[in-house]
C-alpha cells in the first residue's frame, strides 16, 4: 500500500487523532494505584491466537484482567486487520486502553536528505495518536550495527522522529533487543551509545528485562544509572539455563531490585510479555504472568 499522503491530508490525519484525543474520556484508565497503576501485555504474546481470531482474543486477554494492551501488528494500515479506530473500539468495548504499540521505524520511514521522517511514517503516527496511544515504540534498530557512523546517523534519525511524534502528541520510544549490549564500538557497547545520544526528552527506552539477560546485561544498574531514558519495562523472564522466556518468577531474573529501580526511576508503565510456553497456552501464560505480579509485588 502506498502511504505517500499530502502535508493537508496528514494536518488532517492529525487533527482528528487530536480532536479524539481530547473529547474521548479515559473511561478504562486503570483503578491500581501507585507504582503498577498502568500494567499492560504485549500481544505478540498471544501472536498466533490474535493472527487466528483477533476479537476472540481480545476478549480472553480482558477477562484474564488486563486493561490495557501493547499490539505489534501494523500492516498496510490496519492493525490485527482492523482500521486503528476499529481496533480502538474494539479494546475499548471490553474495557482495555492501547497506551503503546510496536511499530519499527525502518529506513523507508526516513529521509536521509532532508532529514524528516517520511510520509508512511506520519501515518503510522496519525494512526497511533488516533487510537489513544502515549507511545509509539520502535521494535527494532535498522542501522547496520557494524558500522558505527550509520549508527550514529540512526541514533540522530530516533531523535528527529521523536520530535515528530511529539508534535503529533505522542513520544517515541525503542524496545531493546539483545546485540544492543554485545556489539561494541569505542569500548562502548550500541546501548550505551543510545543513552548517551537520545535526547531523553525526545525519545525513551522500553527496557525489556530477558532481552537484557541474555546479553548478561542487569536491568537495575542500567535504570538506576540512566533513569532519565526508561519509561516503560517490558516484564519478561528469562528461563533457566535457557535462551528464552519464560513465566514470570520461574526464570534466572530477579525482579525485586529491577522493580526497586523502575520505582525509583519513575517508571510508571509496565508490559507483561512472554515468547515461550513450556507446554501450556499463552493465554493461560500471560494470565498467570499476571496473576503472578499482582501477588509478589503487589501490582
Amino acid at each position: 500500500m502506498n502511504y505517500a499522503s499530502s502535508r493537508r491530508d496528514f494536518l488532517r490525519q492529525s487533527g482528528l487523532a487530536a480532536l479524539a484525543l481530547t473529547t474521548a474520556p479515559k473511561l478504562f484508565a486503570a483503578t491500581r494505584k501507585g507504582q503498577f497503576e498502568h500494567v499492560s501485555v504485549q500481544l505478540y504474546s498471544v501472536r498466533e491466537d490474535m493472527k487466528n481470531d483477533a476479537m476472540g482474543t481480545l476478549k480472553q486477554v480482558a477477562a484474564a484482567g488486563y486493561k490495557e494492551v501493547e499490539p505489534a501488528s501494523y500492516v498496510n494500515g490496519k492493525v490485527y486487520g482492523m482500521s486503528p479506530m476499529d481496533f480502538r473500539k474494539a479494546c475499548n468495548d471490553l474495557g482495555m486502553n492501547i497506551t503503546s504499540s510496536h511499530v519499527t521505524f525502518q529506513k523507508q520511514d526516513w529521509d536521509a536528505d532532508k532529514k524528516q521522517v517520511s510520509d508512511r511514517w506520519k501515518k503510522v503516527m496519525a494512526d497511533s495518536a488516533a487510537m489513544g496511544q502515549k507511545y509509539l515504540i520502535s521494535a527494532g534498530f535498522a542501522a547496520d550495527k557494524k558500522d558505527f557512523d550509520a549508527i550514529k546517523r540512526w541514533l540522530d534519525a530516533f531523535n528527529v522522529a521523536g520530535e515528530a511524534a511529539k508534535s503529533a502528541g505522542l513520544k517515541f520510544g525503542f524496545h531493546n533487543h539483545t546485540d544492543e549490549f554485545t556489539s561494541m564500538h569505542g569500548g562502548k557497547s550500541i546501548f550505551q551509545h543510545m543513552v548517551e545520544t537520545l535526547d531523553p526528552k525526545l525519545c525513551t527506552i522500553q527496557f525489556d528485562t530477558c532481552n537484557a539477560k541474555l546479553a548478561n546485561a542487569d536491568a537495575a544498574y542500567w535504570i538506576s544509572k540512566y533513569p532519565k531514558n526508561f519509561e516503560l519495562l517490558h516484564v519478561k523472564d528469562k528461563a533457566k539455563g535457557k535462551d528464552e522466556s519464560t513465566t514470570l518468577g520461574d526464570g534466572e531474573i530477579d525482579f525485586g531490585p529491577v522493580f526497586a529501580a523502575a520505582k525509583k526511576a519513575g517508571i510508571k508503565y509496565y508490559v507483561i510479555e512472554q515468547e515461550s510456553y513450556e507446554g501450556t497456552t499463552p493465554l493461560a501464560c500471560i494470565k498467570e504472568n499476571l496473576a503472578r505480579l499482582k501477588k509478589n509485588f503487589g501490582a
